[in-house]
């Protein structure tokens, strides 16, 4: 049992009187607790409780010692601050040290400080800061102690004036472009407010008093707090204004409570304080948050002397409840990304804990296949100092800069001029605000690099650059999620669809503009890099349509592909005399080091210099490279140095040669088998992965055998053998360029070259050794057991990465010990935790990742192999047997991630699935296939879009009609993933199946979709074409919800898909699904203009049509705010402007109730009397502006001069009266500007808006001052 009064839980903290001190952090922290004191606080004494005579005490007891606090203040001397205060640290009771470690183990706690006495009386002036001064210090300060644990939750806890702080705090980090800034906003779960004065307190006059007490003792006072205090003080209202926005959004992701205090100060009666410091009024923020009372007075409220006292155990529910929740949600979600995990398992983000479980599971498949830029960036070789300014000055780049419209500057150079260099300076030029002084800008960049799998292709590009910016504003998940719930976990495989979704998000009316950075395009895969740039292009020429969004693209590459597809847009030439200056900047630099080093003489410097430059002919890798061999040297003379510079080479090819010629005869195999691996791997290794995979030898039967061939110590090495031809960060490994990739690979074709044999890397015999080495791996004796249980994963400590505990001991030590697993492994996702037991597999055994992700990559690029490996890929592939599915268990978690792994892959549908040919005919000679099994293997090569293996298995009459993974057979399997060879192999017969199911080419799987509508709903022309032209189609089968493939076209927006689909005479335009809507209605209200244009020219559109509720596609576009379609079809004269629905609204109402006061000024002009028709409750449109709290809607109507603002409903309630009631000042105030307003109107009952004001509230007053009166009691 946990002492109810315990000692100092770590008695050598030291709490700092500003900034932040952590006071306690748990291993495996899940959350920051922070406390925020208040005025006349201190960050340790605001907490801290006299330990009373019985330490056992009543809580209402607790709080007695402190009720003298403020007179101490006054009387009191002053005395030795650290000696004392240590001394009589045992009798005193430090609450968020002494007892919240303890019962909250999992959290790091901190406080923090900052000058915010009335008076300082000895520490000299007061510090003048006011309240946002301390918000910026508090939010930079969280900044730098976060920077290791981004996306960990945080809970403040704040006590009086801290909570002002805390709330601009708050507001700030939601609005910075600074990504570590947002999230400190994202990640905040919940906080707790101890009698905050959210609308001032009365008693801030009297804390002046006392200030101007101590000032005539004669010391410097700062009064910015005090002021800050007063009721109605412009700082504050401000404040707690764009904190109510956040508030009150419907997708608040963040908990409020709060803590009134239950008793003034006693004893000071004199100074009539007996009554509450902070009254429940102000303490409140809506009455609508969980609200609390402790038993104390404004100073004792957050002092506790026990973990009896009940003040502490109401704070302490409150927060473990917190905790509660964000472990629940952690186990709902896939552990984060961070440093050290295995890069498979990549799942989710640091917003994850405040997402819906469909959400989570878009975010989790936007980042699996992505790399963490920022990680990515910090690894690059740094800049020296001045390097890269000149650009700022550049014409082209300037006038790229003042465009107010999308655009796009390309800046080109060869290989080692310094772009990524160059990418990097200008994304921390822009992160700092520093892009234009009157322009804030959203910034997202991107590297791509073809070296890792995650960054060398355009999918990867858009699904980073979208994660970047849902990170940065959480509620735009929502784009996503509609992609999610129309496509499926595909959508992500789905390149239109990706740039749907990052167009959509950019162009959303919260959104700033963007500037997007992408290095190195030349590294991203060809076609979709070409279907990347159509878009972007596209984009920029279209830049005048209505709703584009401004985005700003800088792009590097090599100039090949800049001058590929770049003619009549500004570029950049690096190699143009742009970094000749920068090029000396980093001799000078580097020879500096040199010179410093050798002590060499100024001359030598200068010689250094001239020479270095004069044959560096603009290439920053060529100098780094070089350099190296004059920082290895230990003769100094001009006469040595002058040698070496002679014999320097003079291209980068010449340099990679001499390095090459350096190493040792003695390492050179070691040297050559590094090389192998490092140009062969699909990512890049690890330092313990390629230790192991130089010690894998195919007679190695286990684990212990290849500890006998491994390296000690790995990284000495490789950086000994190799020397600058690499580069090691955060323990990978990485080629120092990709041009001395290219060089290798070259080298390998080049057969007379002396260095082709031992260092060409030919990219077979690469993936080949790679091969070799994981499959001897995955088959070590060691895995013949299964490696996901419990027993097998127990004696490894978790994965340091982990978010959330496999094991929990103080649960297990409650249960028998047969039962002894942890509640989590009980209640726990089971998704979630396999994902978790893969990571702590990954921890134990460390080259399992790469071997389980990527041996069956390397299978289909090794070429021919021996008879021996050809047996041991054979028994790997079964996984009926243990071994087999240890590494497919483990590879199906992170690459399909929405379905359970299989249990019946044998080697047939293995080889089906990951499109191994060859090895299928080999086993096809020795071995029958089953019916069963070959239906299997066809539908999931079909899936995977390998067209050879489906061929092959089809012409070995095997049948491809059965429903395999949700009821989905091989033809809806590769119409889903977009494999048009599959999808026309498949349609080759007629393909009729039974009488009961039809023809193949119309069977239908989840929501009665067929493959038309799949194809269609996901813009897939090619297969949409390939369907259309199969003889036995029915083009026009409705899903469940009655909407035909035209339909689904139409809510992905792919407007070619769509014509189409309509130039098929079997297509009907003007069908209707189960709401009653067309394609049309559909169209309006997805704000798809083009089709809207489209369609309004067929001449058998029904324009106008009306659904069950009576609406037209005018009504769903005003409603929905689309103001170019409002327009094109009220101009189109198709449409009735005054029409009513079935509820009696017309579109102006409609416009009204969602708050869109373009179209209302517009719908006005061309239908006034509409402005006043009532529906069937007798709400005019201004009644449904009001209910939106629309204030410049309703600023529009009233300024049209026709709306009648004492119009009344039913019940007889006038506009005002609702404005009043709901609490609309500012709505309030333009109504009573109203000509014509009637402030007495009554409604049914007598009341009039006076009635529903708060007496007191700035509404009544002003209501008041216009002469209302009130019919009934007003309000209290």
């Amino acid at each position: 049992m946990m002492d109810p009064v315990a000692p100092p839980f770590e008695p050598n903290v030291g709490v700092s009187d500003t900034g932040l001190s952590v006071l306690h952090d748990g291993d495996n922290a899940i959350v920051d607790i922070i406390l925020v004191h208040g005025l006349q606080g201190h960050p340790r004494r605001t907490w801290t409780c006299e330990k009373a005579s019985n330490e056992l005490q009543d809580s209402t007891e607790s709080s007695v010692g402190h009720r003298k606090g403020l007179r101490k203040f006054l009387l009191s001397r002053h005395r030795p601050r650290q000696k004392d205060i240590s001394n009589n640290f045992s009798k005193e009771v430090f609450w968020p040290l002494d007892l919240l470690p303890e019962d909250c183990p999992n959290s790091r706690i901190l406080t923090w400080g900052y000058d915010s006495k009335v008076s300082n009386f000895f520490a000299g002036a007061a510090n003048k800061s006011n309240v946002t001064a301390h918000a910026r210090n508090l939010l930079q300060a969280l900044k730098n102690r976060r920077r290791n644990c981004l996306g960990r939750s945080i809970i403040f806890i704040a006590h009086s004036l801290g909570g002002i702080i805390v709330k601009d705090v708050f507001r700030r980090a939601e609005s910075d472009t600074d990504s570590a800034l947002i999230d400190i906003y994202n990640s905040t779960v919940g906080i707790i407010f101890l009698g905050t004065p959210h609308r001032g307190s009365n008693k801030a006059r009297y804390a002046e008093v006392l200030r101007k007490v101590v000032s005539a003792a004669g010391f410097d006072t700062a009064t910015q707090n005090i002021k800050a205090l007063h009721i109605d003080s412009t700082e504050l209202e401000i404040i707690h204004e764009l904190f109510m926005k956040l508030y009150m959004r419907p997708d608040r992701h963040f908990t409020i409570i709060t803590f009134h205090e239950a008793k003034g100060i006693a004893g000071l009666g004199y100074l009539t304080m007996n009554e509450r410091i902070v009254e429940p009024f102000s303490s409140t923020i809506t009455n609508t948050e969980q609200i609390q009372t402790i038993n104390a007075d404004h100073m004792a409220m957050c002092r506790f002397a026990s973990r009896l006292d009940e003040g502490y155990q109401q704070i302490l529910g409150e927060i473990q409840t917190f905790i509660s929740e964000i472990q629940k949600k952690q186990e709902l979600s896939t552990p984060k990304n961070l440093k050290g995990r295995p890069s498979s398992f990549v799942t989710t983000s640091s917003l994850a804990y405040s997402l819906n479980e469909t959400e989570r599971k878009c975010v989790a498949l936007l980042t699996q296949k992505t790399s963490n830029v920022t990680e990515y960036k910090a690894g690059l070789p740094g800049r020296v100092d001045g390097t890269c300014k000149w650009i700022l000055s550049n014409t082209e780049y300037l006038n790229w800069k003042i465009q107010q419209t999308t655009c796009l500057l390309w800046i080109s150079g060869y290989p080692g001029s310094g772009k990524t260099i160059l990418s990097t300076f200008l994304t921390e030029y822009f992160s700092d605000g520093r892009f234009s002084p009157s322009l804030h800008m959203t910034l997202c960049y991107f590297f791509c690099d073809e070296n890792i799998a995650t960054q060398r292709d355009a999918m990867a590009i858009l699904r980073s650059l979208i994660h970047q910016l849902i990170v940065r504003r959480r509620s735009l998940i929502k784009y996503v999620k509609a992609s999610y719930d129309v496509y499926g976990p595909q959508f992500d495989q789905n390149l239109s669809e990706l740039w749907r979704i990052f167009i959509t998000i950019a162009s959303d009316k919260r959104m700033k503009p963007l500037c997007v950075v992408i290095d190195a395009l030349d590294e991203c895969e060809e076609s979709t890099r070409d279907r990347f740039l159509k878009c972007v292009l596209g984009l920029i020429h279209n830049t005048g349509v209505t709703n584009t969004p401004w985005i700003k693209f800088l792009i590097t590459s090599r100039p090949n592909v800049g001058r590929r597809y770049i003619t009549d847009l500004p570029q950049i030439d690096l190699s143009q005399n742009q970094i000749e200056d920068d090029l000396h900047l980093v001799i000078q630099s580097k020879v500096e080091a040199i010179v410093q080093r050798l002590h060499c003489k100024p001359q030598v410097r200068d010689y250094l210099e001239k020479a270095l430059y004069s044959k560096a002919d603009r290439t920053f890798l060529w100098v780094t490279l070089v350099l190296h061999l004059l920082e290895n040297t230990y003769v100094a003379s001009q006469k040595d140095l002058k040698l070496i510079i002679d014999r320097l080479p003079s291209t980068l090819s010449a340099t990679y040669e001499r390095f090459l010629s350096d190493i040792s005869p003695n390492h050179q195999q070691l040297a050559s088998r590094i090389l192998h691996f490092i140009v062969g791997s699909y990512r890049s290794l690890t330092l313990e992965e390629m230790r192991i995979l130089l010690a894998v030898q195919s007679h190695h039967r286990n684990l212990a055998n290849t500890e006998e061939y491994a390296q000690p110590n790995i990284q000495e090495t490789i950086e000994g053998i190799l020397g600058p031809l690499v580069r090691i960060f955060d323990s990978r490994i990485h080629l120092v360029h990709l041009s001395l990739k290219e060089f290798l690979q070259d080298l390998s074709i080049r057969k007379e070259h002396p260095h082709s044999n031992i260092y060409g890397v030919d990219p077979q015999q690469a993936s080949l050794l790679c091969l070799q080495a994981c499959v001897t791996y995955l088959l070590f004796d060691d895995f013949n057991k299964d490696v996901f249980s419990i027993d097998t994963i127990s004696s490894n400590k978790p994965s340091p990465t982990s978010t959330v505990e496999v094991f929990s001991e103080m649960e297990s030590s409650e249960l028998p010990e047969e039962f002894s697993i942890g509640l989590d492994e009980l209640f726990q996702d089971p998704s979630v935790q396999e994902v978790q037991t893969c990571s702590n597999i990954a921890a134990k055994y460390s080259l399992f990742d790469y071997a389980a992700t990527h041996w069956t990559k390397h299978c289909l690029s090794a070429g021919a192999f021996s008879l021996e490996l050809q047996e041991s890929v054979f028994n790997l592939s079964d996984t009926t047997n243990t071994q087999g599915l240890n590494w497919l268990r483990y590879y199906w978690a992170s690459a399909e991630t929405e379905l359970s792994y299989p249990k019946n892959f044998v080697s047939v549908i293995t080889a089906s699935y990951f499109g191994y040919l060859t090895l299928l005919r080999d086993i096809s000679h020795t071995l029958s296939i089953s019916p069963y099994t070959g239906a299997n293997a066809i539908y999931w090569a079909s899936r995977s879009g390998y067209h050879g293996v489906v061929d092959f298995l089809l012409r070995q009459g095997l049948n491809p009609d059965l429903q395999i993974n949700e009821n989905k057979n091989p033809l809806v399997a590769a119409v889903e993933f977009n494999h048009p060879q599959v999808v026309k192999r498949l349609l080759v017969d007629d393909g009729f199946i039974s009488e009961e199911y039809g023809y193949r080419v119309n069977t239908y799987s989840f929501g009665e979709r067929t493959p038309l509508s799949i194809a269609a709903g996901n813009g897939f022309i090619e297969a949409v074409q390939l369907l259309l032209q199969h003889d036995k189609i029915k083009a026009d089968i409705p899903s469940s919800n009655q909407w035909t493939p035209i339909f689904w076209a139409v809510n992905g927006g792919h407007l070619e898909t769509f014509q189409v689909l309509l130039a098929d005479s079997r297509i009907s335009v003007n069908h209707l699904d189960i709401a009653g809507r067309n394609v049309l209605s559909w169209a309006a209200s997805e704000g798809r203009i083009e089709i809207v244009k489209y369609l309004m020219t067929r001449t058998n559109i029904i324009a106008d049509a009306r659904d069950h509720n009576g609406r037209s596609a005018l009504s769903w576009a005003a409603g929905k705010g689309y103001y170019d379609i409002a327009i094109y079809l009220r101009r189109s004269n198709k449409f009735d402007v005054s029409a009513k629905d079935k509820d009696g609204r017309n579109a102006l109402s409609w416009a009204c109730g969602a708050g869109h006061p373009k179209i209302v000024e517009y719908l006005l002009k061309y239908d006034p009397k509409g402005a006043n028709d009532e529906d069937i409750d007798g709400w005019t449109p201004l009644s449904w502006a009001l209910l939106n709290q629309s204030p410049r809607t309703v600023q529009v109507l009233v300024s049209s001069g026709i709306v009648d603002v004492n119009k009344k409903d039913t019940h007889g309630r006038s506009p005002l009266s609702f404005a009043v009631g709901y609490g609309y000042e500012d709505v309030v105030d333009i109504l009573l500007h109203a000509e014509g307003i009637d402030v007495n109107s009554r409604n049914n009952n007598g009341r009039t808006p006076l009635s529903f004001a708060k007496e007191g509230s700035n509404i009544w007053n002003a209501l008041k001052r216009a002469g209302a009166q009130a019919s009934v009691i007003p309000q209290k």
